[in-house]
């Protein structure tokens, strides 16, 4: 089974970001969208997992929410990967994210124990909200992104971070179905 393990979103972060992206799309035609019910913060793409991985992998999650001590996301910044130039991802994302970095550093290496690989490129706080599948104008990229941008400051992102989800991802015609597996919460203090 494919999967990974995200922080799920707020209802209304993803109502915001939905409409950030209704900003975007008429000029950005050619991008495919991430639909709203499917916005969240990933924290490691485990890719296919076997049945005796899924059993430790939650272990893993339900050892590290009780371990994890409960904060706040603020999403403050919109951006491309890699570039404006060659941009593949479009992302929302946060500035001040220690505490999701350390989580995704925990997970990392807990996973890498029963024979999860690690990531090779440093991970990066972000909520992907589109595809590009075919080049962009540069120029009219960074024109939408600017103007999003505004809309996001605008905006109050910040919510709880209440766990951490296990997601099975399956892909469909119609795009990926993701279901839960496993959720773990917070220790609230």
């Amino acid at each position: 089974m494919r999967a990974f393990i995200a922080i799920e979103l707020a209802p209304a972060i993803k109502d915001t970001l939905a409409k950030i992206q209704d900003g975007l799309k008429p000029g950005l035609p050619k991008v495919s969208w991430v639909k709203p019910q499917n916005l969240h913060l990933t924290l490691k793409f485990l890719g296919d997992i076997s049945s005796p991985q899924l059993k430790e992998i939650k272990r893993i999650i339900a050892e590290t929410g009780q371990e994890t001590p409960a904060f706040k996301i603020k999403l403050d910044d919109l951006g491309v990967f890699p570039g404006l130039r060659q941009a593949r991802i479009i992302w929302a994302g946060i500035s001040r994210d220690i505490p999701v970095k350390q989580l995704a550093g925990t997970l990392e290496t807990k996973l890498s124990r029963i024979g999860i690989a690690k990531e090779k490129r440093e991970f990066s706080s972000h909520i992907t909200i589109a595809r590009v599948k075919n080049p962009l104008d540069p120029a009219n990229l960074e024109t939408g992104l600017k103007k999003a941008k505004n809309d996001l400051l605008g905006a109050n992102l910040e919510f709880n971070a209440g766990g951490i989800t296990l997601f099975e991802s399956v892909l469909e015609a119609q795009g990926p179905v993701y279901t839960v597996l496993e959720k773990a919460n917070f220790n609230i203090t």
